[in-house]
């Protein structure tokens, strides 16, 4: 019986080096080009209109700003209240949610169109809007979106040797590589040792394309040059490079296992 396991693994041994053909360049322009995302940021805007730049708000989308907490007060008639006080920190979040026809509520200010704006055109609305008519100096305004409407619409997938297979949220202002979306997944499985993985996405036309990359140590700032878009799907597969490495931490593992029995 040892004799038969060593001889599987020095076969096994002799073909570890065999991976998967690297993509040529003409695949991965190909590849580049697919999908939703050709540059900056997309995303799809009022009268699902496709954008490219800053994100701008639509409708169902929750904002949250961080502002004086003086600027919360019910009635303007109190505008001793709205002079700014240094020195203390009176921010907290007002967290509202963008209304079917494009607007927003603010505190004493009441309903405001922001629908197709930007973060920082939003910003300067907002100061505007309470600037000099409610304080006597103009206040902070910090405005972020807590959720995107279209959040659930926009994932990206990441399957086999990693920690934690899923499907990931992709919000329209970031932009991911391949070293981001594996992480997201936990990072790769290290028995196996993977040094390849293969990215899938859609074309215009609908067919699917793909391109493999290397992961080796080596080859990771060429990962972090991967550019993931919202759709992809990041599978990284077994070689016989990964099913030896697990062949061999199974093989020890149970011997391993055999002999603290014997010794107990």
């Amino acid at each position: 019986m040892p004799e038969c396991l060593l001889t599987a693994i020095c076969c096994l041994a002799l073909l570890v080096g065999c991976g998967p053909k690297l993509s040529s360049s003409d695949q991965v322009k190909r590849f580049e080009e697919a999908g939703p995302i050709a540059t900056g940021t997309e995303v799809i805007g009022l009268g699902g209109v496709h954008q490219v730049g800053p994100y701008r708000v639509i409708p169902g989308d929750i904002l949250e700003f961080q502002m004086p907490a003086v600027l919360r007060v019910i009635s303007a008639e109190f505008s001793d209240w709205l002079k700014p006080v240094y020195g203390r920190r009176d921010y907290e979040p007002y967290l509202v949610r963008v209304s079917d026809r494009g607007t927003i509520t603010l505190p004493i200010v009441g309903e405001v169109a922001i629908g197709g704006m930007t973060l920082s055109e939003i910003e300067a609305l907002v100061i505007d809007a309470y600037y000099p008519k409610y304080v006597v100096n103009r206040p902070m305004v910090v405005c972020e979106v807590q959720k995107y409407q279209r959040e659930n619409e926009r994932v990206f997938t990441v399957m086999g040797l990693v920690r934690t297979p899923n499907a990931f949220p992709y919000p329209p202002d970031v932009q991911y590589n391949l070293m981001e979306a594996l992480a997201y997944a936990g990072g790769l499985d290290m028995t196996a040792d993977p040094h390849y993985v293969k990215v899938y996405r859609q074309d215009s036309s609908g067919e699917i394309v793909s391109a493999t990359f290397s992961i080796e140590s080596k080859s990771f700032l060429d990962a972090y040059a991967v550019a993931i878009k919202p759709g992809d799907v990041v599978y990284v597969d077994h070689t016989l490079h990964t099913r030896f490495n697990q062949f061999i931490a199974a093989v020890f593992s149970v011997r391993v296992g055999a002999y603290e029995s014997i010794g107990d």
